[in-house]
């Protein structure tokens, strides 16, 4: 992979496809838009997938099979979709609301490491995280997924070990996309 890698933006509404599309060109990046997901090999090195694309979560899966990294990018309205497509193989997320420079950043590093960030979570770190990034404590994550308070608490442990971060706001922060589950200069 280089630092130019071939881009592929899913994303139901053409004029924000385009746009984001659009966005990576400017950047120096082959980007192309297309409304439906892929289907076997497609050419291209990542996949940028809008959070609320009716198939965000499918199109996760599909790039566990190797042929592209999926990069998911949407607003965090969607904790459940997000947190299940990260579970599901789904390389990292950025924010809607980033800067285009740090989405091209963000589509680099994927095209080179294969993930954005620090290690991949598991399933129920995923869903975590994605509760933790919304402001909930741990009692009340634990409700809503029907563990206990202290494996929740574990869970948040693990999931700041492998972003290497120190806080559950710069967690959040790293899921949101602002630091990617690192510095960033």
């Amino acid at each position: 992979m280089d630092d130019n890698p071939r881009v592929l933006v899913v994303d139901a509404f053409s004029a924000r496809g385009e746009c984001l599309a659009g966005e990576l060109v400017r950047a120096g990046i082959r980007a192309v838009w297309a409304c439906a997901p892929p289907v076997g090999d497609v050419g291209v090195d990542v996949v940028l997938v809008d959070v609320a694309h009716p198939s965000c979560v499918s199109i996760a899966r599909w790039g566990r099979s190797g042929t592209a990294a999926v990069l998911v990018v949407g607003a965090m309205g969607h904790p459940g979709v997000l947190s299940e497509a990260l579970a599901s193989g789904a390389a990292g997320f950025v924010s809607v609301d980033e800067p285009p420079e740090r989405l091209a950043d963000a589509v680099r590093e994927v095209s080179r490491r294969g993930t954005l960030g620090g290690h991949r979570l598991t399933r129920r770190q995923a869903q975590v995280l994605a509760l933790m990034a919304t402001g909930l404590a741990n009692r009340e994550i634990a409700g809503r997924l029907g563990i206990r308070p202290h494996t929740v608490k574990n869970h948040v442990q693990s999931i700041l070990g492998k972003l290497g971060v120190a806080s559950r706001a710069a967690a959040a922060a790293a899921l949101s996309g602002a630091v990617g589950g690192h510095a960033r200069s």
